[in-house]
């Protein structure tokens, strides 16, 4: 996908109004005009109608006649006339942008969301505009003010977050902002702001999904149970550790400090968590990694230490990205809804269902990295 940089508020650019013949160059010399200078009035007076016929021409009103509507897009394609998108979605006549914002579009997880925001996007007339902020305050902050300016249709704030008041009070902001212009924020993936009821999520259970991992684990005759994955800040590392720990507690099992370990997501620092934990005197039987990649890791970390997946350890993920699946063996995971997590976010965006919170259910995918504990 192109992701564009958004460096700052960008001016929008006017149409030329001048009166020079097209076939007449400026400064007098004759020859043909620029492809793409011509504007409005040009096309009306090559047509021979008014520029208020022309412009219903291109707003595709019904009420022109077909002889007419032909010879103004001829008289347009002669003279390489282009109508301004821009111009006209800002003022509601034509198709407008519905911003897909992330800090960082990595893998196929944000691909999907994107695709089920694109989905019905498109299906409505609209364009799906991809922008990453890589995490820095005042990027985002000047692409919000952009998307503003340009009067975008609506704008899906995506991912985990911040979970601190700082970041509270700038999405409020934003909301208010883009509020001002008749455009909608909603967070995609992300749970609602408290401070902000006002602000419309689409999530799915971060918790219940771990939980299904648990549960799992338990019902296989596992006592020991790890985890790996982020530490405390963000939205998401908080909302699947704590799924990891209610878990724990409703099935009556002890959890450890040593028993959790900090990961960033990534497969290098899965893999050296994992080794801390697997080197343990009483290691864990079973490990809940908080995503696909951290999991991948511990997969090289058990094989490091010598021990078999499944039947020395069992390891659970979360994400199902597609590679998983193809692991020796296939890795017991957790599958979010992204695609529609980014469908539903998209649709209350447009106003195309009621502005109000929707938790999406994962669902639950056994192959062949869990079994009961070797001691059972």
């Amino acid at each position: 996908m192109c992701t564009p940089s958004i460096e700052g508020p960008s001016t929008i650019p006017t149409m030329p109004t001048t009166d020079t013949p097209r076939g007449t160059r400026q400064g007098g010399s004759r020859g043909p005009a620029r492809v793409g200078s011509a504007n409005l009035r040009d096309v009306a007076a090559r047509a021979g109608v008014s520029p208020a016929t022309a412009s219903r021409v291109f707003g595709g009103s019904s009420s022109v006649h077909a002889d007419t509507r032909a010879k103004v897009l001829a008289a347009a394609d002669e003279l390489g006339y282009v109508v301004n998108g821009l111009a006209r979605a800002m003022t509601g006549r034509g198709p407008g942008t519905v911003a897909f914002v992330v800090r960082s579009m990595i893998g196929p997880t944000f691909a999907s969301l994107a695709a089920g925001a694109e989905s019905v996007a498109t299906a409505n007339g609209h364009l799906l505009l991809i922008s990453t902020t890589e995490g820095d305050r005042q990027r985002e902050s000047d692409l919000i003010a952009t998307l503003r300016e340009q009067r975008t249709r609506a704008v899906l704030y995506v991912g985990s977050t911040e979970s601190n008041a700082e970041f509270d009070a700038r999405v409020s902001g934003y909301a208010k902002d883009l509020a001002d212009v008749d455009a909608s924020l909603v967070l995609c993936g992300r749970p609602p702001v408290a401070t902000a009821p006002g602000i419309v999520s689409v999530d799915y259970d971060h918790r219940a999904g771990v939980g299904t991992g648990v549960d799992e684990l338990v019902r296989l005759g596992h006592t020991r149970i790890g985890y790996l994955g982020e530490g405390k800040g963000m939205t998401t590392a908080e909302l699947r550790i704590d799924g990891y720990r209610a878990a724990m507690k409703r099935n009556h099992l002890p959890h450890p400090t040593n028993l959790v370990h900090d990961a960033a997501n990534n497969e290098d620092a899965g893999e050296a968590a994992a080794r801390e934990l697997l080197s343990l005197p009483i290691r864990p039987t079973a490990i809940v990694a908080m995503t696909d990649n951290i999991a991948v890791g511990t997969y090289r970390a058990a094989r490091s230490l010598g021990l078999r997946i499944p039947e020395d350890l069992s390891i659970v993920g979360f994400d199902d990205v597609p590679i998983v699946g193809d692991l020796t063996p296939g890795l017991t995971t957790v599958h979010p809804p992204f695609f529609e997590v980014g469908v539903r976010a998209a649709r209350i965006a447009l106003g195309l269902e009621p502005a109000e919170n929707v938790l999406l259910q994962p669902s639950f995918v056994r192959r062949g990295s869990t079994t009961s504990p070797a001691q059972a």
